[in-house]
């Protein structure tokens, strides 16, 4: 979100973390308007109908909010993974998604697949809509000059700021008992599983881990139900193919650029090593696609969209 602000200024447009009355659009994030802070459905009620955030907005009932003349901008609802599907159970962040997107003028999907299991799970049909994946900033995420795995071990990354099981830490800890392999886990490792070979290099900023993923040959991603992952984004925009888990929206990202696991992960790293230059070659001559460049020019597309359609609405 921080790059995608920077592309839009770059481009000439005002962008602000709060709404004043000049404001056309708001893009909303998710379920979250902060780490780990919930949206508060009333003030996103009060900011539909008049363009402002107060503390009043969040006594007032959505119902008697809506009672008055519309005369907010246009919100745009920029949807995570239903987050059951993620979390493997239901809470909180499932019920504040589905209500402010009732809320809401537009909806960006960040994959085809987060489309289709919240029509389905969550009933969410918008008729304005629109699909952009997850993009990065490339003066952080870069390629290495490298251009062959030449080496005889195979050196991996992977990346979870979860600790949820469901990211795939039991694969993670198989593959790095193969044998020619080395496997990097940047991020929270899930306690209950043992690491086994895997090197546990902790919490890094942006800058730490595109450095281990340069130094890396491939990404593994083993994660269950991911709308759009952007540890998968990061590691092909540093030239990187893909072991994924054939779950969520990674084949949607990755599968042109990567092998699919399966229950022989043996197997699947010896079709990673066989493919290995010819995936390379397709990631780098395709980075475009993973780049904050492109996606702010998706956005911008849908934000003009949104003010226009509010604007026929409100006249």
């Amino acid at each position: 979100m921080k790059a995608l602000a920077l592309q839009l200024r770059e481009k000439g447009h005002r962008v602000t973390r709060r709404p004043n009355r000049s404001t056309q659009a708001v893009l909303l994030n998710g379920f979250n308007y902060a780490s780990g802070k919930p949206l508060r459905v009333r003030q996103v009620a009060q900011l539909r109908q008049t363009g402002r955030m107060s503390l009043m907005g969040e006594i007032v009932p959505v119902s008697l909010q809506l009672r008055r003349a519309r005369t907010g901008p246009a919100l745009i609802h920029r949807v995570d993974g239903v987050p059951e599907l993620v979390r493997g159970h239901k809470g909180r962040a499932d019920e504040v998604q589905t209500t402010v997107n009732g809320l809401t003028d537009y909806t960006v999907f960040q994959t085809e697949y987060c489309r289709d299991s919240f029509a389905q799970h969550c009933g969410i049909t918008p008729t304005i809509s629109s699909t952009i994946n997850n993009a990065v900033d490339p003066a952080i995420f870069f390629p290495n000059s490298r251009s062959s795995s030449s080496s005889q071990v195979l050196r991996l990354v992977a990346v979870s700021w979860s600790p949820n099981r469901r990211k795939g830490f039991d694969t993670l800890a198989q593959v790095s008992r193969l044998p020619d392999v080395e496997l990097t886990f940047v991020g929270n490792w899930c306690p209950n599983v043992d690491p086994s070979n895997v090197k546990l290099a902790g919490i890094q900023d942006s800058q730490g881990v595109s450095e281990i993923m340069r130094v890396s040959h491939a990404m593994v991603h083993a994660a269950w139900n991911e709308p759009c992952s952007n540890a998968i984004v990061e590691a092909m925009a540093c030239g990187l193919p893909v072991l994924y888990r054939d779950s969520g929206g990674n084949r949607e990202l990755a599968g042109e650029y990567g092998v699919a696991l399966t229950e022989d992960l043996s197997q699947d790293i010896e079709n990673l090593r066989e493919q290995y230059e010819a995936l390379r070659e397709k990631v780098l001559h395709d980075r475009s696609r993973f780049l904050i460049t492109r996606a702010a020019n998706e956005y911008l597309s849908t934000l003009k969209e949104a003010i226009a359609a509010h604007q026929r609405e409100l006249s």
